[in-house]
């Protein structure tokens, strides 16, 4: 009950926050003019982002785990292992 307690109170507090600083007015930054040739680079026209070669890990490391979810599960234990004598430690389907 006591978490329960600390947990609507801390939900509390970071909506108080929230309602304080939503209704402030907004910052508005001045530039510096030793900063201004961050801003003076030319806008790219075309902005290509390759996105295959982004989620190419993440499909690879997707496909090893459900081909090595699909061996664990595959076949049927047998002897507290996996039919053909393989048992691999970490495989869902065994028992420690």
């Amino acid at each position: 009950m006591r978490e329960l307690a600390i947990e609507i109170g801390v939900r509390a507090l970071l909506f108080g926050v929230f309602v304080f600083t939503e209704f402030l007015d907004p910052f508005q930054r001045v530039i510096q003019p030793e900063e201004i040739w961050l801003y003076k680079n030319p806008l790219v026209q075309s902005d290509n982002i390759p996105t295959r070669l982004m989620f190419l890990p993440f499909l690879a490391l997707a496909s090893r785990r459900s081909t090595w979810l699909a061996s664990c599960t595959a076949s049927p234990r047998v002897g507290g292992g996996r039919a053909g004598g393989c048992v691999l430690p970490s495989c869902p389907s065994t028992a420690p």
